[in-house]
């Protein structure tokens, strides 16, 4: 067998493979999609069809209505709110984090980076919980301080660790020129290393925001009144009577915003990534 055609079954075998991976993962998103579109009767029936003979938009209308049992539109605009600004502020506190990790010669800095890096070692609910309890205790619960706390707190070691990794592949030599052309530390900072960072800023603040918009354990915990997107899908399991295609249609709802990030941003997100996992 010659090395071209050895190429040729190896390229062959290896799209292959990837078809099916993506036909497995596709398969539950199509369903889901599939419900939404569908009568309840015809959702309930045995008989499967997995090739609509109709589209319907009923599902989407009445889960988007004013007065709904399941508040969908408030708990978007929550999410929406809150997921904002925890990108906003985890990469304002990440950004000049990481610059002094990274460049800065501090003592203790190899723990510190071990110590941010050990939170995603550990299970989320052993943070979680003493969280919440300070939160009881100075009355921040069911507020969106005591909310955005926890988020950037889980967020901001992620962050630093993905953004330390992507100025590392920022050569030093470029800010020793401009330190020899009379940049202070603020001047170097500001006009040199931002602007070459802003291809991990912005891929960072997708990443964050979409980390925050799918999280479900801490604002089942830290909320009651605002209603936050991840939790109130769950009403549906709660209701007498639950409706498939209702429920189908607000997880549709729900997962577009994600989707089109990742669509659109796709490159930028898994070069920033690819290269946080190749960080020293």
């Amino acid at each position: 067998m010659t090395r071209r055609r050895r190429n040729l079954i190896h390229k062959m075998a290896v799209y292959i493979g990837a078809l099916i991976v993506f036909l497995i993962m596709a398969f539950p998103l199509y369903n889901l999609f599939l419900t939404s579109v569908q009568r309840e009767s015809d959702v309930r029936s045995p008989d499967i069809s997995f090739i609509p003979e109709y589209i319907m938009l009923d599902h989407y209308q009445t889960v988007l209505s004013p007065g709904h049992i399941v508040p969908i539109r408030e708990a978007m605009a929550n999410s929406l709110l809150v997921s904002t600004l925890t990108a906003l502020i985890t990469m304002l506190l990440a950004v000049p984090a990481t610059y002094a990790l990274t460049r800065m010669r501090l003592r203790g800095r190899n723990y510190i980076l071990l110590g941010l890096a050990s939170i995603y070692l550990l299970p989320t609910i052993l943070f979680v919980f003493p969280l919440f309890i300070q939160a009881v205790r100075v009355g921040l619960v069911d507020t969106y301080v005591g909310l955005l706390i926890p988020y950037v707190a889980f967020t901001l070691p992620f962050t630093i660790i993905i953004l330390r990794a992507f100025l590392q592949g920022i050569p030093v030599e470029i800010e020793e020129a401009a330190r020899i052309d009379g940049c202070n530390q603020f001047q170097l900072f500001f006009r040199i290393v931002l602007p070459l960072m802003k291809p991990g800023i912005l891929a960072g603040l997708l990443v964050i925001f979409i980390l925050s918009w799918i999280e479900f354990l801490t604002p089942l915990l830290f909320t009651r009144d605002i209603q936050i997107l991840t939790v109130v899908l769950g009403l549906y399991r709660s209701t007498y009577d639950i409706h498939l295609g209702q429920m189908a249609a607000a997880a549709i709802i729900a997962s577009l915003p994600v989707v089109l990030l990742i669509t659109v941003f796709q490159r930028l997100i898994t070069r920033v990534v690819v290269s946080g996992g190749g960080g020293e």
